[in-house]
């Protein structure tokens, strides 16, 4: 087991910049894509089984959807599946315990402590199976202990990103809301901003914001999943009265994942995945081939979860005061959708 975050305090702080208020006032609409498949896992015309799904965030790790969008898998499995970009995880947690959408991407903090708390949602599964977050600095700072007094920027105090940060800090010898003063600033843009801008010293980012970062002349302190060896980063989450009248659905939903995971993983796919991200994420061809070869590490075969990274997750929550009742990996994870 790696290191335990202990004595968490969060605080609430937020970033006085107007450009950031003007970027996530931008940032509030939800985008639809694909087809116009039925809310609330109903029955087509044609038969096949209808999935809306919930993405927070736009970035190279929903590689595995893309390919089974591109290559007709959701179809193969008779399903009918539409992606909604939504503005984080919380939106998405929300939507689905609504049964807006009967399957979403997240982080898995906040899911567990929704199932704790009695959340009708279950994971089924993951696109990956490692951390895609790097830690992010101005160009001054050259190493942790330089970071001593200093303004750290996270996304919201409490959630998945803030408490892997939070445990990165801990984890190099900085005591979070001690040794360094951490403020709330958003996303990831917002969260670069505020190291472009001078209003915070280091941050976390994914791909594809890294690469804008290094591009402002940020460079990169630490990969996260050369410290946090197991974790679990876009799980795949589902609406439990979904699961119930579903199940076969669900099944398939998890088997395109898996066989869209198996191609984009052949070498000889990597100009053809390259290009789906191209076209996906509107990226040349550089950072493209640059995000591609940083995610595919971490795909996981067959969607299946790192058991130990939700373990690690589970604790970390608890030790940042944000998980309030006790919950198990059975009642949290049902792997029984993955096919051997």
């Amino acid at each position: 087991m790696e290191k335990v975050v202990n004595g968490f305090s969060p605080k609430l702080f937020i970033l006085p910049l107007l450009i950031i208020a003007l970027i996530l006032s931008a940032c509030g609409k939800t985008e639809k894509t694909q087809s116009d498949a039925k809310a609330g896992g109903g029955t087509s015309k044609d038969g096949k089984t209808s999935i809306s799904m919930a993405l927070p965030s736009n970035n190279a790790s929903y590689l595995p959807v893309f390919v089974a969008e591109k290559n007709k898998l959701f179809e193969k499995n008779n399903l009918e599946v539409s992606t909604t970009r939504v503005q984080g995880g919380v939106i998405a947690l929300r939507g689905l315990q609504t049964n807006e959408f009967q399957i979403i991407s997240s982080l898995p903090e906040s899911v567990i402590n929704g199932i704790a708390s009695g959340a009708n949602i279950k994971l089924i599964g993951t696109l990956d199976d490692q951390s895609m977050y790097s830690i992010y600095v101005t160009s001054d700072i050259k190493k942790p202990e330089d970071l001593k007094g200093q303004v750290v920027a996270t996304n919201r105090t409490g959630n998945g990103t803030d408490i892997q940060l939070r445990w990165w800090l801990q984890n190099n010898g900085l005591e979070p809301d001690k040794d360094v003063r951490i403020v709330e600033a958003g996303e990831n843009p917002t969260r670069l901003q505020a190291l472009v801008t001078g209003q915070a010293k280091l941050t976390i980012l994914s791909q594809p914001t890294d690469l804008k970062a290094e591009a402002a002349g940020m460079h990169q302190l630490s990969i996260m999943s050369d410290d946090l060896k197991t974790y679990n980063h876009n799980m795949l989450i589902a609406n439990g009265e979904f699961l119930k009248e579903n199940p076969e659905a669900a099944k398939g939903f998890m088997a395109a994942i898996a066989e869209a995971t198996e191609y984009a993983k052949k070498p000889e796919n990597k100009e053809e995945m390259v290009q789906i991200i191209m076209e996906k994420l509107e990226m040349n061809q550089e950072d493209a081939e640059k995000s591609f070869d940083f995610v595919l590490p971490a795909l996981a075969d067959k969607g299946k979860a790192n058991t130990e990274g939700l373990e690690w997750a589970v604790e970390t929550t608890k030790e940042a005061g944000m998980l309030t009742g006790e919950v198990t990996i059975e009642e949290l994870y049902d792997d029984s959708y993955i096919s051997d």
